[in-house]
């Protein structure tokens, strides 16, 4: 049974609640879009969320493939990727934010992926420290070139492109529809995204 089923406009952001054991399916409306997302324990939102860094440590990796966890800055596993139709993601850079856009390409006003998680925090009515450097990249397709260089290329997977990850505890799930048009990030075109919660039985 489809829990929550919400768009995410493009360049825009939203978020859901999600229980122990349920999925949550973050799917790409049209191809070629990044996500950024957040993760907090529902029951000590401001004590326990999740930590890309922490992730990387327990996984002795900076890749996250099916039947990984992504973890807490415990250490504890918050989601567990059981689809991933695209296989690229990034847990090594922040979220876009002001300064990225003026530090970066001179330009002021732009929206940002921290922008949009606070959006989609405030949406839900809810008081939460959001951190760009807690955010994971969700089908960014970043690379780290012989030279120690980080390069962004564009992300070209297929629209309708899931990940499916479950909830190992109630979790506030926080989500961007990247909206970076300066960088190969999104193919210079954000566009939607869509997020469903479900209950396990759904899974096929």
């Amino acid at each position: 049974m489809i829990v929550a089923d919400v768009l995410i406009p493009a360049q825009e952001g939203r978020g859901v609640r999600v229980a122990a054991g349920q999925l949550l399916d973050l799917i790409d409306l049209e191809g070629s879009q990044v996500a950024d997302l957040v993760a907090y324990d529902a029951a000590q939102p401001e004590e326990e969320y999740l930590s890309p860094a922490h992730t990387a440590a327990v996984n002795t990796s900076v890749l996250l493939k099916v039947g990984q966890s992504l973890y807490s800055n415990h250490r504890n596993p918050l989601l567990t990727i059981v689809r991933d139709d695209v296989g690229e993601h990034d847990i090594v850079v922040p979220c876009c934010d002001a300064e990225r856009y003026e530090y970066s390409y001179g330009v002021t006003g732009h929206r940002s992926c921290l922008e949009n998680l606070f959006q989609a925090r405030d949406l839900l009515g809810l008081d939460l420290a959001v951190r760009g450097e807690n955010a994971w990249n969700v089908f960014m397709h970043n690379r780290v070139t012989d030279a120690g260089e980080v390069v962004t290329d564009p992300a070209l997977h297929p629209a309708g492109s899931t990940i499916t990850l479950r909830a190992e505890r109630d979790l506030i799930v926080l989500v961007s529809a990247c909206p970076q048009d300066l960088s190969p990030c999104n193919n210079y075109d954000p566009t939607s995204m869509r997020l469903v919660v479900r209950d396990p039985e759904d899974e096929q």
